[in-house]
Formats: structure tokens, C-alpha cells, sequence
């Protein structure tokens, strides 16, 4: 078997894998263009139905005017007026634009649900995939769907881009080249969705001590806890980059029905930090039994500081060892240099001289 049927047999190979991950979402999107479709006639006769009805009204409305008597020197109803008429004739339109709005949207929704919840979707798109989206910031099935057809089409894209850019290789290099690309290519988005998890939580230790002082001085004028913290969100919700839109989202969860503890403790669960952990048991419970808590800001506050200075002087300390390697290897040689190269020099031009009066 030579080189190019080996070639040959490895790209119908991968041609036939993609085909088979394609499947699903080639029937999902079949699917989904014929419930647009069916969309598209139910609107088409709504329409029809309601310009019918439109078109009845007018006649009626027409016709009781003309049998209406008419006083003496009133002139003629010449019928509706030329604004009514293209309000009337643009209300059905806007109807239907903005219900076709809406199905297009719970139809996009329902095939994302659906797609997430197929054997491959769940392949995909583990819960600790997207646990991370939430700690990055991204929510709901809209994300979930893209982040699982980034993790699928990228590799497979880039593995065939491999495979044909070292089709002059051996048949196992391109293999190879391909296996490798594909799996470097699949973890890559998970990678960064954990660097950005990584830094949204160190953002979230580093906002924490402000989230409190700003607590505290909106505690110490007489807003209530919820009041607090929709100022917080309203007035100083570009300062808070992850506390903030996560703030905002709880405010409008709490506004939907759901209970403050509620609200509160999702952010808890979502981001593993003991410090917010305690505040937001602290709020749950002046919330739910009252009292001051402006005080017990202020110890959590201090208390908070004492334990950041400690973490900077370990990472001083930390800095100061790696230093120490950088000022071996940079600065050990050119001390020796300055201090030693004289000494060296002179012996070696005296041992120059003895040979020479040898």
C-alpha cells in the first residue's frame, strides 16, 4: 500500500467522522427549518385572518354611517381617516413581526435545549463546562450551544488544515498531525475557559474588600439591605467588574419572586471564595432577622484586611526566593567578573612573563 492510498484512506476516514458528528446537528437544523416554516404560514394566515376581519369591520363601520341620518348642513363621512387606516393596517404587521420575533426565539431556545441534551451535546458540554461559563460570566443555553460547536468545529477544522499542509509527509506524520492538532484543539477552550475562571476569581478577592466598604457607608446612612445593594449596582457597578453583573442578576432575580438567601447564595455556590461565602450568610441573616450591621461589616472588613496583608507578605516572600535564582543566574557572573577579572588577569600575565624569561 503506498503513500497516497494511506492518505486517501485516512481522509475518508475523517470525512466519515465528521459526517457521523454531523448527523445530529444536520437533522437538528432539518427540524428546525420546518417548524420555521410552519411558523411562517401559521403568521402568513394570521394575517389574512385579522386583515379580513379589518377589511369586515371597516364595511360595517361604512355602512352604519351611511345608515346613520345626517343633520341638516353636516357634510358627508367620507370614511375613515387616511392615518387611522395606516395605523390600523400597520397593527396586525406589528403584531405578527414581534410574535415571530418571540416563536423565532423559543424556537432557537428549544433547539439549543434539545442539541445540549442529545448524546453529543452532553459529551460535549459536561456540567463542569458549564459550571466554568458561569464563573466566566456566560449564561444560559445561547452560550452553552456555542461553546459546544466551538469545541467541535474548531478541531475539526484545524485537524484538516493539518493533515493537508503535511500531505508531503509520511502517512503516519499526517495522522499524527491530525490526532495531535484535534485533541490540542478540543482542550484549548476549555483551557481558557479555566484561566478566565482562575483570574474572575482573583478579581473577585480583590473587589471583595470594596463590595464591603461600600456596604458600610450605605448601612451607615439608613438604607436597607436591598436598597444597598441596588445603589451598589445603579451607582458603583462599573468599579465591581465581576461582582457587579452578578449583583445586577441577583437584583433581577429577587425581583421575579425569588428570595433574597436565594439570590444570595448562587453567588456563593458559584464562586468558591470562604471571605464571600461568610459575607453573604452575614447579609442572609440581617435580612431575614434583622439588626445592625454596620458593626459586623467592620470587624469582617478588618478582618479581611489583616488576612490580605498576610497573603501579600507570602507572596513577597515567594518573590524574594524566585529573585534569588534571577540574581544568581544574571548577576553572580558579572560580580565575578568585576571582582575576580583583575586577579585573574594579573596571574595569568605573570605566569605569561615567567614562561617568557624561561
Amino acid at each position: 500500500m503506498d503513500r497516497l492510498t494511506l492518505i486517501s484512506l485516512s481522509l475518508l476516514a475523517a470525512a466519515c467522522g465528521v459526517g457521523v458528528l454531523a448527523l445530529p446537528l444536520l437533522r437538528d437544523w432539518r427540524q428546525r427549518r420546518l417548524s420555521a416554516r410552519t411558523i411562517d404560514a401559521a403568521l402568513a394566515r394570521q394575517r389574512a385572518v385579522e386583515a379580513a376581519q379589518a377589511a369586515q369591520g371597516a364595511a360595517t363601520t361604512q355602512n352604519a354611517q351611511a345608515a346613520a341620518p345626517r343633520a341638516p348642513g353636516a357634510p358627508a363621512a367620507p370614511g375613515a381617516h387616511p392615518a387611522a387606516r395606516a395605523t390600523a393596517a400597520a397593527a396586525p404587521a406589528g403584531v405578527a413581526t414581534g410574535l415571530g420575533a418571540q416563536l423565532g426565539a423559543r424556537v432557537g431556545e428549544r433547539f439549543d435545549a434539545h442539541w445540549l441534551e442529545s448524546r453529543l451535546g452532553r459529551a460535549v458540554v459536561t456540567p463542569e463546562d458549564q459550571q466554568l461559563l458561569e464563573q466566566c460570566g456566560w449564561y444560559g443555553l445561547q452560550a452553552r450551544a456555542v461553546f459546544g460547536v466551538l469545541r467541535l468545529g474548531l478541531p475539526l477544522a484545524l485537524s484538516v488544515l493539518a493533515m493537508l499542509g503535511h500531505l508531503g509527509a509520511g502517512a503516519f506524520a499526517v495522522v499524527a498531525w491530525g490526532f495531535g492538532t484535534f485533541a490540542v484543539a478540543y482542550l484549548a477552550p476549555k483551557w481558557y475557559l479555566r484561566r478566565r475562571a482562575a483570574a474572575r476569581l482573583r478579581m473577585v478577592d480583590d473587589e471583595l474588600p470594596v463590595l464591603i466598604d461600600m456596604l458600610r457607608l450605605l448601612q451607615g446612612v439608613g438604607l436597607s439591605i436591598d436598597q444597598s445593594l441596588q445603589v451598589i449596582v445603579a451607582e458603583f457597578g462599573s468599579m465591581l467588574r465581576v461582582l457587579g453583573p452578578e449583583l445586577a442578576r441577583a437584583n433581577q432575580q429577587f425581583a421575579s419572586g425569588r428570595s433574597r438567601e436565594q439570590t444570595l447564595l448562587r453567588i456563593g455556590r458559584l464562586f468558591d471564595s470562604e471571605d464571600l461565602k461568610s459575607l453573604i450568610t452575614l447579609l442572609t441573616q440581617v435580612d431575614k432577622h434583622g439588626g445592625a450591621v454596620q458593626e459586623p461589616l467592620r470587624q469582617f472588613g478588618l478582618r479581611m484586611q489583616e488576612a490580605r496583608k498576610s497573603r501579600m507578605k507570602d507572596e513577597i516572600g515567594r518573590l524574594t526566593v524566585k529573585m534569588t535564582a534571577v540574581m544568581v543566574v544574571s548577576l553572580l557572573p558579572v560580580l565575578l567578573i568585576l571582582t575576580a577579572g583583575p586577579g585573574f588577569l594579573g596571574v595569568i600575565r605573570m605566569l605569561a612573563n615567567m614562561g617568557g624569561t624561561r
